[in-house]
């Protein structure tokens, strides 16, 4: 009975993993951060920016004009409709790894709790403080997106222990309400248990399918990162007033 009651509570802190189980590592990162909009992408070192590319083809380096040769124009026309094309894909799967874990969160605090209206506050204090994170990140109504290389290159290792952090504490602080839980399964007997490890089962393998859905989705996004990077030199080489400013970074790992 105790090894039961053991794999339940468990839950508790494997819901706060299940996202980033299944992730992969893309070895290009973002060294700078990125605004991407329809009129416009735009590389900038904290809020200055280093170069930015018009939806009419105009590149400026540092906020002056860079006049352009019709190959160089090419370069950075393809470079800025890569990026506009990538950027709300690396925004949407940031956010599909915090839905994993809100939904997680939520489902097992509901099996534990039921519908306390305090447990329930609790939660939504912990999934608010990092949907607050990404907010700036991504507007889609209109089309505009913010990259931050610090959010968008974070290790999901961190990501998960400030999770796991949060959900300790709360834990911590609920000791009289799992020893109630604690009570009632014991009175519903071995079925109970039983039933409720199998819904903890199945959740399990949901949430599975779905962080295997995001490594898939991960893996497509790094390979377009990659093509973006090399493009990304290309154009470098071809425009000596951008060469020295770097969006994407290729790490040897």
């Amino acid at each position: 009975m105790k090894t039961k009651i053991a794999f339940i509570l468990t839950a508790l802190f494997s819901a706060s993993t299940i996202a980033s189980d299944n992730t992969s590592s893309c070895n290009v990162n973002l060294s700078s951060n990125v605004k991407v909009t329809p009129a416009f992408v735009q590389v900038l070192d904290g809020d200055q920016s280093l170069y930015k590319i018009t939806s009419d083809s105009k590149l400026y380096a540092q906020g002056q004009l860079v006049h352009l040769n019709s190959e160089q124009q090419a370069i950075v026309d393809e470079y800025r409709k890569s990026l506009q094309e990538l950027a709300p894909e690396i925004a949407h799967l940031i956010t599909q790894g915090l839905d994993i874990a809100k939904d997680a969160l939520e489902t097992v605090f509901t099996e534990l709790f039921g519908d306390d209206a305090d447990f329930q506050q609790k939660i939504e204090t912990i999934i608010n403080k990092f949907e607050q994170r990404i907010a700036p990140m991504m507007n889609d109504e209109k089309g505009e997106y913010y990259l931050s290389n610090e959010l968008a290159n974070q290790d999901t290792d961190a990501l998960t222990k400030e999770i796991e952090e949060e959900v300790e504490k709360i834990v911590m602080e609920s000791s009289g309400h799992l020893m109630m839980f604690i009570g009632k399964m014991l009175l519903q007997g071995e079925k109970g248990i039983k039933d409720l490890e199998q819904k903890m089962d199945d959740f399990g393998k949901s949430m599975n399918e779905r962080g295997d859905k995001i490594e898939k989705n991960a893996e497509e996004m790094c390979g377009k990162m990659k093509a973006l990077d090399e493009l990304e030199t290309k154009m470098q080489n071809k425009i000596p007033q951008i060469s020295n400013f770097d969006l994407l970074d290729t790490q040897v790992i």
